[in-house]
């Protein structure tokens, strides 16, 4: 009576802990940066949250870290290459840009780029220091 009351007792566990390990609440979705709808569809972005989760967490990282905003003094907005419009500094989709302007990373040095009728510029850090940022990133958050 014992053995069959323990074997129901470790069954009911085992069954307990599946169902739990399959529920949404442990399976949650990687969630879709609201900047990315920008460039992709809905549907290929919520595609990738089975397919390619990484990716999403990848572009969210990017949004917020491959660049920076800085002062532009006179004399060096001659060197910048490329010059960008955007309608509000506080609210810059780099992917977009990236998009629009045909913007391209270098592998190893960092990118100027003058932001049109402003004293300001876009700085795209180098594609081996964004993936260095981003390497630190996700070993924090494992």
């Amino acid at each position: 009576m014992k053995k069959n009351l323990c074997l129901a007792l470790l069954f009911s566990t085992c069954l307990a802990t599946f169902v739990t390990a399959q529920s949404t609440l442990s399976h949650t979705a990687t969630p879709i940066d609201s900047r990315l709808y920008a460039i992709h569809s809905g549907e290929y972005l919520e595609s990738l949250q089975s397919a390619n989760p990484f990716l999403l967490k990848r572009w969210a990282f990017y949004l917020d870290h491959s660049w920076y905003l800085t002062d532009l003094p006179a004399e060096k907005a001659k060197e910048a290459a490329t010059t960008v419009r955007v309608e509000d500094l506080d609210a810059i989709n780099i992917l977009l840009l990236e998009k629009q302007f045909a913007l391209h990373r270098d592998w190893e040095k960092q990118t100027v780029i003058k932001i049109e009728k402003t004293d300001k510029a876009i700085v795209l850090i180098s594609g081996k220091r964004f993936n260095e940022l981003l390497n630190e990133h996700l070993s924090a958050n494992k």
